[in-house]
């Protein structure tokens, strides 16, 4: 069995959903210790090359690629609506500097932080969403995985991972690396999904365990890890940041992406409603959190 990514202990709980790819099944589990939820086995290097092929940018359906009825670049485009509030909370701990993207897609938000003044640059797993950064806005990316990239410490003032972390089989360790390629008062800023934060997915989960079935998802295993504020807040701790906030956002009910059968998707948009209410008042049930970590001086 798989030890929690977060926190190492070796117990977990089934968690009531599962992904198939390639033919292999991979189940949620929800750590005993520390309520992580992940997914079991991780997947492989082989399998990983596969889940981000080009068809993971230019899939137009909401059963691969950007999650989305869309291809990975219109759903960008579209997604550049939330890029001020964003880079708005790390202007306010780091205004200016080095900036660099982990997972920069098709480098629509790094775009964005150079012309807000920014010295930007980041690295692309996928070759072709590289690409794109390079020829589109000629902006200096490599293709590499965080795992691999040489290890530069101190070298950032900020550095940005937006829906990267749930894709990374050891999140803690990627924050760590982030943590010591930052400057004394750099900034770590994760943006995260979190289906399982919201009201909406806390109550499908409720009810699945109450029927005691599992939900097969209609996606492959992107999200390898499952985030709510509490866990994203313990992991920017055990990464070493000195000061650590979680900011809890929710999408606007007409903009989510509606997947199942057809009473799933009916109760996910009646629900999305208050869930987008509450959050909005309270600063609770969010299914976006943005995770900033803060370096000592």
């Amino acid at each position: 069995m798989t030890a929690c990514p977060l926190c190492n202990h070796p117990y977990s709980r089934s968690f009531p959903i599962f992904y198939t790819f390639e033919g292999n099944e991979f189940e949620a589990r929800r750590c005993r210790a520390c309520s992580f939820i992940f997914i079991h086995p991780r997947p492989t290097e082989n399998e990983l090359a596969l889940l981000y092929s080009d068809e993971y940018f230019l899939h137009d359906g909401a059963d691969c690629g950007a999650h989305a009825p869309t291809d990975y670049e219109t759903a960008a485009r579209k997604g550049s609506v939330k890029f001020p509030e964003i880079l708005g909370w790390i202007k306010k701990f780091k205004p200016r500097g080095d900036f660099f993207e982990v997972g920069c897609g098709m480098g629509y938000f790094l775009d964005y932080a150079r012309s807000q003044g920014y010295t930007v640059s980041g690295i692309e797993y996928a070759a072709l969403g590289a690409k794109a950064c390079r020829e589109k806005f000629g902006l200096d990316v490599q293709q590499a995985s965080f795992e691999a990239y040489p290890l530069s410490r101190e070298r950032y003032d900020v550095i940005f991972m937006g829906d990267v972390l749930e894709h990374l089989n050891q999140p803690l360790e990627m924050v760590k690396k982030a943590q010591a390629m930052l400057k004394s008062g750099g900034v770590l800023a994760v943006e995260v999904p979190s289906m399982f934060n919201s009201l909406v997915g806390r109550i499908a989960i409720s009810v699945y365990a109450l029927l005691g079935v599992r939900k097969k998802m209609p996606m492959p295993p992107y999200h390898v890890n499952e985030f709510v504020s509490t866990t994203l807040k313990q992991m920017l701790e055990r990464a070493g940041f000195s000061k650590t906030l979680v900011i809890q956002r929710i999408k606007a009910p007409f903009t989510i992406t509606l997947r199942g059968s057809w009473y799933e998707k009916v109760g996910k948009q009646a629900l999305q409603y208050p869930n987008y209410v509450l959050t909005k008042l309270t600063g609770r049930y969010g299914d976006r959190l943005l995770g900033i970590g803060i370096k000592e001086a």
